[in-house]
């Protein structure tokens, strides 16, 4: 990974240069000698914020007085440069299109900003489960809170039946059967029974939540991002469980229909 980035940040007018890996959070970076850590967290943020709130992109580029922030969103990371404002940013484009399938074998094999070590591979099952139930859970309390934004526009009966008809939809595997939807819409997890801290349930929830997206049919970029708010406290867990990578996976293949 190193030396990918190195090719990378060779490049004239390329002042730095770095990858986050999507599924750990992990970024690894060459930057400035200048470039304090409280600078790499910043920029780091920025992107992560970026992201979060565009989510569909695949390349953007920030524009500032004395620099340039050129972001390349892939299934697995999100790649980002600072660069000035002449670059050849055609150059920069061509060389960096010829890293990207580098970068993400680099991962796929354990690279530097891949998983931390101990971990072991295979994707999103072994980051679920890593993390237990706990982000499925944060999603359901957040399922009932978007409930909650939207029962003036739509009431409460509406939004409980298109949570029952999104779970029945998205349980295709009984990932699901715990969870239960209330007479006020709420999402609560069964008593007596515990969700499954792994790949299968977090993909079932993030099928649901985009089923019951889809009911609000003119309402749902509101209300999408709505949703994005409210995960936000959350946002690294979600990130490391893979939750916003599955839903960004369902959007894509929704909107190639």
């Amino acid at each position: 990974m190193r030396q990918i980035l190195s090719d990378i940040r060779a490049l004239s007018g390329v002042t730095g240069v770095a990858v986050i890996a999507k599924r750990t959070g992990k970024i690894e970076h060459l930057f400035p000698a200048a470039f304090s850590d409280r600078h790499t967290q910043y920029l780091r943020d920025l992107v992560s914020n970026t992201y979060q709130r565009l989510r569909g992109f695949t390349r953007l580029a920030l524009r500032f007085e004395r620099v340039v922030v050129q972001l390349y969103n892939q299934p697995e990371f999100l790649l980002f440069l600072t660069t000035l404002p002449d670059t050849d940013t055609r150059q920069c484009e061509q060389v960096v299109n010829s890293k990207l399938g580098s970068i993400a074998r680099a991962l796929a094999q354990g690279g530097d900003a891949a998983a931390p070590a101990g971990s072991q591979r295979g994707g999103a099952s072994t980051r679920t489960a890593a993390n237990g139930a706990e982000p499925i859970l944060r999603l359901v309390t957040a399922c009932g809170a978007l409930t909650d934004q939207l029962a003036d526009s739509r009431g409460r009966l509406r939004l409980a039946n298109d949570w029952r008809k999104a779970r029945e939809a998205a349980n295709t595997n009984g990932a699901l059967d715990a969870i239960m939807v209330d007479a006020a819409g709420r999402l609560q997890v069964r008593k007596g029974q515990t969700l499954a801290g792994n790949a299968a349930t977090m993909q079932a929830i993030a099928a649901m939540i985009d089923a019951f997206l889809e009911t609000l049919e003119t309402q749902r970029p509101l209300a999408e991002e709505e949703f994005y708010v409210l995960l936000r406290p959350h946002h690294d867990l979600l990130e490391q469980a893979g939750f916003f990578m599955y839903l960004e996976h369902r959007e894509r293949g929704q909107s190639a229909r």
